[in-house]
């Protein structure tokens, strides 16, 4: 018998069970692991607070517990610490922590053998120099207080472990984030009529959380922009909740708009939804390189406009499969969005192309992306590892 049989490998969530968005994607990535070393590991997912589970969570093979490694204050690390210990936990996977921390070390010391950071983060950072990248290459190369392994949400979020948080190269690795394959026809729906939208007005949509960092008052002002140039084709259907969302319709009663904007809520049939637009827009500051919602745009075969921002215009070819702007210029932005609305053909050759391009995210290529990344930490750092044919 393996000497890693009945060690543990740990799963850690930063939200509660419920919490949903793009943590469908984490849930996938858990119940690849568990699938692939169950045999090997106990495998255990810990949330911070536990309220509904996922049902992909209820029937994957891993026991589920509460715990929360968000908290840094010592009396929580030592609650960890024994909750690591008590369970003979090996392996950590975590997700947006920190590359080196304190607690790492006393993690090890509790029985952790190896910790795996996964980056999800969104957004640029500035490549350190000088004496502070200096000091993370120290940090990174001091026994036990950097994690083992790090996977990047994208190759932009790897590039990014490597110039900015100063991680050696040989320790990162990319996972990027895809889309199952659509397991239906779209039954498209007529948001016209859904949504009481004017007929001659061409949809211009937007899914995600409510928040500003999304960018969705920069659709508002383009919206605005249009409107003062007595330009009225177009109409905004946001498509999500969230902290910002009562903000953003005062925003549009205070420019006078909100006739030419509805904003929807949190819907669960989003995919039939986005096939009933013509235009979609993604003005995020910040992105892993791209967005689940870009891809899923993409998927629904719709011109997307984006910023040319590296974080968030990486999936998008200019005048190919989307169009790009400069970030943060209303005007360019709003010319772009009248050229869609008056010309059907463009509009169609975009969605076209795009709906080809989106197939190279496909998340059958980030769970084995994923696992590969998995066993290359694992033979780096010597350890033993039964599962090493990839289980899809």
């Amino acid at each position: 018998m393996s000497p890693l049989m009945k060690k543990t490998l740990l799963l850690v969530a930063n939200y509660d069970s419920g919490v949903g968005y793009a943590w469908w994607l984490m849930e996938s990535f858990w119940v690849k692991l568990a699938e692939q070393y169950c045999r090997q590991h106990q495998v255990i997912l810990a949330y911070p607070s536990i309220s509904t589970l996922p049902p992909a969570i209820v029937q994957a093979p891993l026991l589920v517990m509460e715990q929360d490694f968000n908290d840094s204050r010592f009396y929580q690390v030592f609650s960890q610490c024994r909750f690591l210990r008590r369970n003979k936990v090996y392996t950590i996977y975590f997700s947006d922590q920190p590359t080196f921390h304190w607690r790492y070390p006393l993690y090890r010391l509790f029985g952790v053998r190896l910790i795996v950071v996964h980056d999800h983060t969104p957004g640029l950072r500035t490549p350190v120099r000088g004496l502070k990248a200096w000091l993370k290459h120290l940090a990174h190369r001091v026994p036990w207080l950097p994690a083992d392994g790090f996977i990047g949400a994208t190759e932009f979020v790897r590039q990014r472990l490597i110039k900015v948080n100063c991680v050696a190269q040989s320790k990162c690795f990319a996972a990027p984030n895809g889309l199952p394959p659509l397991d239906h026809s779209l039954n498209v729906v007529d948001l016209h009529t859904l949504f009481q939208i004017p007929a001659g007005r061409k949809i211009l949509i937007m899914s995600g959380r409510a928040h500003r960092f999304k960018g969705v008052d920069f659709v508002l002002r383009c919206m605005k922009h249009l409107l003062s140039n007595d330009q009225k084709k177009l109409h905004f259907l946001f498509l999500g909740d969230g902290p910002d969302l009562e903000f953003f319709f005062d925003m549009s009663s205070e420019m006078g708009i909100t006739n030419y904007c509805t904003f929807a809520g949190r819907r669960h049939d989003v995919p039939d939804l986005l096939g009933g637009a013509d235009i979609a827009i993604h003005p995020s500051r910040g992105e892993v390189g791209y967005s689940l919602s870009i891809l899923e745009y993409m998927q629904a075969g719709l011109p997307v406009v984006v910023p040319d921002n590296p974080s968030v215009c990486a999936a998008t070819e200019h005048k190919e499969s989307g169009m790009i702007y400069a970030e943060g210029n209303v005007q360019a932005a709003a010319e772009i969005l009248q050229q869609l609305a008056n010309d059907n053909a463009l509009r169609t050759k975009l969605g076209f192309r795009a709906r080809i391009e989106v197939r190279k995210y496909n998340l059958a290529f980030s769970h084995r992306a994923l696992l590969e990344a998995f066993a290359k930490i694992y033979d780096r750092n010597g350890v033993p590892c039964l599962s090493s044919e990839i289980q899809l």
